[in-house]
């Protein structure tokens, strides 16, 4: 009898071992994800501004590209800095919703000969 309970232990806790690695790889790749596009649009958002003089189109981009983000655009000396945040869900311990803030930051320096205003 003890030789079943044994097994049938081993093999529950080899369950759990594998579900959580499955879960911390999941969490892994959304926040790889997340992180990417993150950078990606505030890399675009600030180029945009720095290049067209325009926040509010820069702002409009970044959230085109990322919907559910929040965008914080600063144009300070000739420098436009962008910074694009994803709150990623993820599940904390014990089953519980939790979520992650993911930031890309990017900066771009205005041209003298810019396109716009």
């Amino acid at each position: 009898m003890s030789r079943g309970s044994a097994l049938i232990e081993t093999v529950v806790i080899g369950f759990a071992v594998v579900l959580l690695a499955v879960q911390a790889l999941v969490t892994i790749g959304r926040m790889s994800a997340a992180g990417a596009a993150a950078a990606e649009a505030a890399r675009y958002a600030a180029t945009l501004a720095a290049r067209t003089g325009s926040l509010d189109d820069a702002r409009r981009e970044a959230r085109r590209i990322v919907p559910e983000a929040t965008v914080a655009i600063d144009r300070t000396a000739g420098t436009v800095v962008v910074a694009v945040s994803i709150d990623v869900p993820v599940l904390g311990p014990e089953g519980s919703p939790a979520s992650m803030t993911v930031t890309g930051r990017a900066t771009a320096t205005e041209g003298r000969y810019r396109s716009g205003p």
